[in-house]
């Protein structure tokens, strides 16, 4: 991971014109799991984690952008099995990359349209079930890569030749690899700013 980060990190600061941006919001997460007889049980329940991410925007055209960047998520979960409480609490990070057009509008606000992409990894996890605390770095449902797919929807507003403010809405779902029969279905709302520079 600190590989990644430094390779991206030196590839945006080798760009003469780069628009970054950075944005914080609140994920609300379904786990879709799957039993051994394909049925998907209805015990857990979405619940909601921080979301942070910083990125770099780029246009290919008037008409069409793309970004990438950096994503820190919390994937949360709520639910009992026979009046037992337990609860699933995990924090990961990858990267994120959208591509799609954008439409201009009057008073200087965008409506962009991406689709998403990221890949992320579980650095800290863990379930709380009967006052007992375990760790899930070694759970197959939640080690290794997760790929995800997915679209977002994003309203920008321009502050000044240098400033926009701008919020979206993010829904992603992962792509089934490997033995995990655990999907992640995060949807996102975040609000964050892009500072152009030169």
């Amino acid at each position: 991971m600190k590989r990644i980060t430094l390779l991206l990190l030196f590839v945006m600061s080798s760009l003469s014109a780069q628009t970054w941006n950075f944005s914080v919001g609140a994920n609300t997460t379904n786990f879709v799991y799957t039993d051994s007889q394909g049925v998907n049980p209805t015990y857990l329940k979405p619940s909601s984690g921080f979301n942070m991410t910083l990125g770099y925007e780029k246009s290919m055209s008037r008409r069409f952008q793309y970004d990438l960047g950096l994503a820190y998520s919390q994937y949360n979960a709520v639910g009992d099995v026979q009046n037992i409480p337990f609860s699933y609490q995990t924090d990961f990070m990858g990267l994120s990359g959208g591509i799609g057009p954008k439409l201009e509008f009057r008073n200087d606000f965008t409506l962009m349209l991406k689709a998403r992409g990221a890949v992320q990894k579980m650095i800290n996890g863990n379930q709380f079930l009967q006052n007992h605390y375990e760790d899930l770095a070694e759970d197959e449902q939640f080690k290794g890569l997760r790929y995800f797919v997915g679209f977002s929807l994003e309203l920008e507003k321009k502050v000044n030749s240098n400033l926009y403010v701008y919020t979206q809405y993010q829904h992603l779902d992962t792509i089934q690899f490997g033995t995990s029969s655990l999907n992640f279905v995060p949807s996102t709302v975040s609000f964050g700013i892009k500072i152009q520079s030169k």
